[in-house]
């Protein structure tokens, strides 16, 4: 199953150069500040049970980025060259030397894996509008953590494309999940949620 498709945002490039100042002028924030769909999205900051999630899926990727001289990124911007749009995962993980666009940006093009964890205000962006700007920057691996749904499920994306990712693995939590090359790894999902 490919995973959703959206139009990008018809926006000229008058608006986009705008938009991208008053997204640069935000500076840092206590709140994530994302620029996606067209559109300054500000998110309040992750809640414990939030980011216990991440803790629990790091604490099994860390043998291998200690193996492999990977580096996670909790708080840093996802750079999407191929529309400006600037995201903030929940975690990614990427090699040390990963291309940088600007101090605190990692370009998409050299993360291994980004990482959403779905609350009630970011579900429909984490789904939609993140899962079609993660394959447009070619990041070669999504995963979505989804605890709002009943059950718990957690969606691997793989294989960008142009808009979408060519492939979709849905798994209720508590099921095992295979992430591919470079990772090599059965992920115990019955753990994540505490």
């Amino acid at each position: 199953m490919a995973s959703p498709w959206t139009d990008p945002v018809a926006i000229t490039e008058a608006e986009l150069d705008d938009l991208e100042r008053a997204w640069l002028s935000l500076g840092e924030l206590d709140h994530k500040a994302e620029l996606i769909d067209g559109a300054i999205v500000v998110s309040p900051s992750a809640s414990v049970h939030h980011s216990g999630v991440v803790d629990r899926l790091m604490d099994q990727l860390w043998e291998l980025k200690r193996r492999r001289g990977w580096v996670f990124h909790g708080n840093l911007t996802c750079h999407i060259q191929a529309t400006r749009e600037r995201l903030i995962p929940d975690l990614m993980v990427a090699p040390e030397d990963a291309p940088r666009f600007a101090h605190n940006e990692l370009l998409a093009s050299g993360v291994l894996l980004t990482v959403e964890v779905t609350s009630a205000s970011t579900r429909r962006r984490d789904r939609i509008s993140k899962t079609r700007a993660y394959a447009q920057g070619c990041v070669p691996l999504y995963l979505l953590i989804d605890d709002l749904a009943k059950p718990a499920t957690i969606t691997l994306f793989s294989g960008p494309e142009e808009q979408a990712y060519a492939r979709t693995v849905t798994i209720e939590a508590g099921q095992p999940l295979r992430l591919p090359e470079p990772f090599d790894l059965d992920l115990d999902t019955k753990v994540l949620f505490g």
